[in-house]
């Protein structure tokens, strides 16, 4: 039978950070471009995982972006690229392979779009995760951007609001 660790001497630990749109500031005004300073630094970051995701848009969305139901809404965190895709375009001198975090699928019938991995694991297997490699040792801000089918920003009148929620793994210090 297995004992409880009343001790806490797991090698990890997390935080569960909630960010929305009202809490970050603009790095480019009126477009889907993000950012974060955190009071304090999380050190020693060794996985990322997004828990949830809700994207707020509103119906001249479909029109404006010619979004069709499942496109996708890219989320950009950091330069921390979890997943590719491959974007037709006819821009090639920027290239048709893209670099992400996450997405969330377009849902035409509604006001918001959302995702949610309902635990937090951090497993190596699970797909979900990121796994930094070397770890962060000092992870102060965090980059927000949400970008379309083919990897442009939004304007904000498009996409009113956003809710992430995130899972942040760290090594504890060692004593």
């Amino acid at each position: 039978m297995n004992e409880a660790d009343l001790n806490n001497v797991f090698k990890y630990d997390k935080i569960i950070l909630s960010i929305d749109s009202e809490s970050c500031l603009t790095t480019n005004t009126g477009k889907t471009s993000y950012y974060i300073d955190l009071l304090e630094p999380l050190r020693n970051v060794v996985y990322i995982k997004i828990l949830s995701a809700v994207i707020e848009h509103n119906s001249a969305l479909t029109a404006e972006r010619n979004m069709k139901k499942y496109d996708p809404f890219y989320i950009c965190l950091n330069d921390y690229n979890r997943s590719k895709t491959y974007i037709n375009s006819v821009n090639a001198t920027t290239g048709n392979i893209k670099e992400y975090f996450d997405s969330v699928p377009y849902n035409i019938g509604g006001d918001f779009s959302t995702i949610s991995y309902t635990q937090s694991s951090f497993d190596w297997t699970d797909p979900t995760v990121y796994i930094l490699n070397p770890p962060e040792p000092n992870l102060r801000r965090l980059n927000i951007e949400i970008k379309d089918k083919l990897f442009n920003l939004f304007n904000t009148n498009l996409l009113t609001d956003f809710n992430l929620t995130i899972c942040v793994y760290f090594m504890k210090n060692r004593v």
